[in-house]
């Protein structure tokens, strides 16, 4: 009966998400949705105690943010989906197979939901509600992103309100904690580097489209990642 649990989480992705354009990551139990300036992740996590799947589900934005997170893919929004639970395999292949079929359902229904992001208007509503309601103490990368996306919208003077916010943060963390060194090097990579990019709305644009291109091209250029187009488009 080895690994005969991951054959019905994998057949049961396939089922459900690949008719929908998602595609499988390589051997893994990701999947992915490409949406141009972010991807969608689907993963049917598994338990270190037990032979079955949670269900995370998630936007991953694709410009760049820290040398340590460039090769690999975050989710930024979303993450557990709690209402779909836990998944056992209890050695009934039916039961589990139609079990994981709901899961794949419920995955489904977020991946529609967060394709709603392509519309970045819609995106930036629901960033700066998120924004707006975490704790100050817990505000990270959600100012980043907001400051990314206005500049993927050609909006400069905003991205740069919540570029500045991000930079405070970096500068001051409001954790308690003196500032780490990786902070102090994306600090000084984006006074160096990413500043001087924001002197107009198209520069902005720019520098965040070619962000966006190195890491398809990146993650293209992997087997895994081989369906992923290396083209951006909006």
């Amino acid at each position: 009966m080895t690994g005969q649990h991951q054959k019905i989480i994998n057949a049961a992705a396939k089922k459900i998400l690949a008719p929908e354009g998602l595609f499988r990551v390589g051997s893994s139990r990701r999947w992915l949705d490409d949406n141009g300036y972010f991807v969608i992740q689907v993963e049917f996590q598994p338990s270190s105690y037990d032979r079955g799947s949670y269900l995370n589900v998630g936007i991953s934005f694709l410009w760049e943010t820290s040398a340590g997170l460039n090769e690999t893919l975050a989710f930024y929004i979303g993450y557990r989906v709690n209402e779909a639970g836990y998944v056992s395999y209890k050695g009934d292949d039916a039961v589990f197979t139609k079990e994981l079929e709901h899961l794949a359902e419920a995955a489904m229904a977020k991946v529609r939901e967060y394709r709603l992001f392509r519309n970045m208007d819609y995106a930036k509503v629901q960033m700066e509600s998120q924004l707006n309601s975490m704790p100050e103490n817990r505000v990270f990368w959600e100012s980043y992103n907001l400051a990314m996306l206005c500049f993927l919208k050609r909006e400069l003077n905003e991205g740069k309100e919540y570029f500045d916010r991000f930079l405070k943060i970096l500068k001051n963390p409001l954790y308690g904690e003196a500032p780490c060194d990786w902070h102090e090097e994306l600090y000084n990579h984006c006074i160096q580097y990413l500043c001087p990019k924001l002197e107009s709305e198209d520069t902005a644009h720019k520098m965040v489209s070619d962000m966006i291109e190195r890491r398809r091209i990146f993650f293209s250029g992997k087997p895994s990642y081989k369906k992923l187009k290396k083209e951006f488009t909006l």
